[in-house]
């Protein structure tokens, strides 16, 4: 299998970034980055465009003085076709535009100038071109205060600031990790002429309603250690995205360690749409549970020791026994209205992992006391576990 060298322009930069370190770690391809001190030299941008089979134009420059902005972005193209020329080569060029190029502003004006100058060099060189139209990137390695709302929100959400609405429009979110790989798939193309295309996968949401979710994540995460709901890839994903801004000294969660004379029991992830997790030790001899519920499930898993787990339907007396051991863990479901128990039938402390479908809510635990052997006393009263 050849090795499809792709140059990028830009190296520094967040997308370009993130698209060097994908390429890196994928078969079949070999990126080439462009240093920013190497623009000034003809010979190094010759040298450059004759050992790529495609570049990737991500230079440029977004922010500055209007005169900069006008003139940096066309002149970097034109400094890229006239290597191209001089070398004679004809790498396909995939250019990085932007939505903003149809704004009537320094940076809309010099992006359409920058694709009117590599499309004068694809027409004239008969060599391949695509301008990809990209709106706003969201991702983890995007610095705040610069281009990206979702940066600058995350930023101060993790660093107790409060962001300003500043204006409320809706705009159009792409993850960096789905660019990359569009951009990945599209430098393996060689179009037979110049093709302008938008980039998918983005999708659009309000600025206040980005707002209210990254909120939502800063108060389940530092209030009270609950994963929220991740129920879309752009929730996922900008849920990754405020992780990543969070300091690392913030990523230590200690929960809290319940004790009693049978062991202990320690919540360890909570989710507000999946439940949450939790393990518990347990003593030789000693048996938890005997109870039921009517609408929160649970599964079992005994990681370590030798355990029985023991089902009745409640109105029944037919008892199902699960013999168990953490030496081939497996997981057993508890379907509501089913009393159960688990006993520690080893000589050694059991170590037993649950998953229950919702938060443990004291107020409302949903947890009917009720022995799983009918010959002992039965109570049916609900208890706060």
């Amino acid at each position: 299998m050849s090795t499809l060298r792709i140059g990028v322009t830009g190296p520094q930069g967040f997308i370009a970034r993130r698209l060097i370190d994908r390429l890196s770690h994928t078969e079949g391809f070999e990126a080439l980055p462009l240093p920013r001190e190497e623009w000034d030299d003809p010979a190094a941008l010759i040298e450059f465009v004759q050992a790529c089979d495609a570049v990737v134009h991500l230079a440029g420059v977004n922010r500055g003085k209007e005169h900069e902005i006008a003139t940096v972005n066309r002149s970097l193209a034109e400094r890229l076709t006239d290597a191209c020329r001089e070398a004679n080569a004809r790498p396909h060029v995939v250019y990085a535009s932007t939505t903003q190029r149809d704004n009537d502003n320094p940076y809309g004006r010099s992006k359409r100038d920058a694709e009117k100058v590599l499309a004068a060099w694809a027409n004239e060189c008969d060599a391949p071109l695509t301008t990809l139209v990209i709106p706003n990137v969201y991702g983890a390695g995007c610095k705040p205060f610069y281009n990206s709302v979702v940066a600058t929100f995350c930023h101060q959400l993790t660093h107790g600031e409060t962001p300003q609405l500043i204006e409320d429009r809706e705009v159009e979110f792409l993850w960096v990790e789905d660019l990359v790989a569009q951009l990945a798939d599209i430098a393996t193309e060689r179009p037979d002429a110049p093709a302008l295309s938008h980039a998918t996968g983005g999708q659009r949401v309000r600025i206040s309603e980005l707002l209210v979710t990254l909120t939502e994540y800063r108060d389940a995460y530092f209030g009270g250690g609950v994963v929220p709901m991740l129920t879309s890839s752009l929730r996922a994903n900008l849920y990754a995205t405020f992780l990543w801004h969070v300091e690392l000294t913030d990523h230590r969660h200690r929960p809290q360690v319940h004790a009693d004379q049978r062991g202990d029991l320690c919540e360890v992830i909570k989710t507000a749409a999946g439940g949450q997790v939790f393990f518990s030790t347990t003593r030789p001899g000693v048996t938890r549970g005997d109870h039921y519920h009517t609408r929160k499930f649970e599964w079992f898993c005994v990681l370590r020791g030798e355990a029985s787990i023991r089902l009745r339907p409640v109105g029944g007396d037919a008892i199902h026994e699960y013999r168990v051991s953490g030496s081939r863990p497996e997981f057993i479901s508890i379907p509501v209205l089913h009393t159960h128990h688990i006993e520690n039938t080893g000589s050694e402390e059991l170590l037993t992992m649950f998953w229950s479908n919702e938060l443990f809510d004291a107020a409302d635990p949903d947890t009917y006391y009720e022995k799983v052997f009918l010959e002992q006393e039965t109570k049916t009263t609900q208890a706060a576990a």
